[in-house]
């Protein structure tokens, strides 16, 4: 079996018809769909019950509601492939993807690959290209807020996922793929970006928790997710982090400007909860200074060079 794709499922039955439509047009065929069902109450279950009477590659793997972190880890512990492709009910991926980045990786020997991705509406129709190049510490400092990469851009080794221990922690509830990708760096993996090619459809949904919501619930998002990850990390990476926070500390403070101020400062309680220390709430306020220069370098640039 050449690549496992893992598909966490919550109530998703109105994209898992054009996500299988997808699968079956890809041009490598030597793949396995594990599709695992996150405690749907609609009939998401039932339809890839049904194709899996059809199509041995499909594998439907049914579990309690627990977010979409346990179910890829779960996925993770199901897959056979050598190549592991992410992939989320409401996301598609180019029809040349599989064959592409794997010819890549075999070509190149590589433990992960990742491609350029562009935005698709709910009508089908396809935004302009996006894409930068990665590394732990653009993960660690800018992830998110001056740039991302969707996780359905990437495809892993599988034996390099092993080999690291790299998984899904269940312990948070938000920007998991943040996470799971800081352990990918940090494993120091032979990578490369396959550029202007678009690998990645990211759509638009109205359900998505990245292109919808409130700022201020995407933001406290983020800030209960510097929380966990500063703790668990050490040295610079913890370093880097406090900066980001500073960062996303600078961007509050600027919020209070232009949105009511009420609604910015009730995410202030967010420390109140999380497991931040003082020594790293000092620290950030140490290092707004510098994070508010590197928030006008980055406007700056992205105004004046970045096309």
């Amino acid at each position: 079996m050449k690549v496992s794709i893992i598909t966490p499922c919550y109530n998703s039955e109105k994209y898992l018809p054009s996500l299988l439509e997808c699968l079956l047009k890809q041009t490598l065929t030597d793949w396995e769909w594990i599709v695992v069902d996150d405690g749907s109450t609609d009939h998401s279950a039932a339809l890839v019950h049904q194709w899996e009477q059809q199509d041995s590659r499909i594998r439907l793997i049914q579990k309690e509601n627990g977010g979409t972190a346990s179910a890829r880890k779960l996925g993770l512990e199901y897959a056979k492939g050598e190549y592991i492709q992410l992939l989320d009910a409401d996301d598609l991926i180019d029809f040349d993807k599989l064959r592409r980045q794997k010819a890549y990786m075999e070509e190149n020997q590589l433990d992960v690959c990742y491609t350029d991705w562009c935005y698709i509406t709910p009508t089908g129709e396809k935004e302009s290209i996006k894409g930068m190049n990665s590394s732990l510490i653009r993960i660690l400092t800018f992830w998110g807020t001056f740039g991302t990469l969707p996780i359905h851009s990437f495809l892993y080794r599988r034996d390099f996922l092993e080999k690291h221990r790299i998984t899904f922690t269940t312990a948070i509830k938000e920007r998991e793929d943040w996470d799971f990708h800081i352990q990918v760096y940090s494993a120091r993996p032979k990578i490369k970006r396959i550029k202007d090619y678009c690998g990645a459809e990211y759509m638009k949904s109205p359900t998505g928790k990245t292109t919808c919501g409130k700022l201020e619930t995407q933001r406290a998002g983020t800030l209960r997710f510097l929380a966990f990850e500063i703790q668990k990390q050490r040295g610079y990476k913890r370093l880097l982090l406090s900066l980001r926070l500073a960062v996303e500390l600078c961007f509050l403070i600027l919020s209070t400007i232009k949105y009511r101020i009420w609604e910015q400062l009730k995410l202030l309680t967010i420390f109140k909860q999380s497991l931040f220390t003082i020594f790293e709430f000092v620290l950030a306020l140490l290092l707004l200074p510098i994070a508010l220069g590197v928030i006008i370098v980055y406007l700056f640039y992205t105004r004046c060079f970045v096309k």
